[in-house]
């Protein structure tokens, strides 16, 4: 993927996560209809990038985002995912070695999402 293209795909992921910000600010949650959006898009970095490189991603926009003082390095000990353009080295260096095919994961039963929030609780759910 033309770094270009990267760029461009990072600003849209930042200019949605930052309008969904702003609305839930306003008491308007949408992370219901947002989570499906995030779905695909991780869906689809992982087929093209590889699971090691979708999780530089995810590490680079959600983990690090506004934490300059927080750095990964390859390796050898060298800095990397430290700007944009660092980040699509990284993950074209990820693409590059890539072989796994990726997997989708089997969604969750109703009883097995309400087992599983309940278990969050201490509690187990019978129907």
């Amino acid at each position: 993927m033309k770094q270009e293209v990267f760029q461009h795909i990072l600003d849209t992921i930042r200019a949605q996560e930052a309008k969904i910000d702003k609305l839930y600010e306003l008491e308007i949650d949408l992370i219901n209809f947002a989570d499906s959006y995030n779905s695909t898009i991780n869906i689809l970095m992982s087929v093209y990038f590889g699971k090691e490189g979708a999780e530089w991603i995810d590490w680079y926009l959600y983990e690090r985002a506004g934490r300059a003082d927080m750095t990964a390095h390859d390796r050898d000990g060298n800095l990397i995912c430290y700007d944009d353009e660092s980040l699509w080295r990284e993950v074209e260096r990820c693409r590059l070695e890539n072989e796994e095919e990726y997997e989708l994961k089997v969604p969750m039963t109703e009883e097995e999402r309400l087992n599983h929030i309940a278990g969050l609780f201490g509690e187990s759910y019978d129907q």
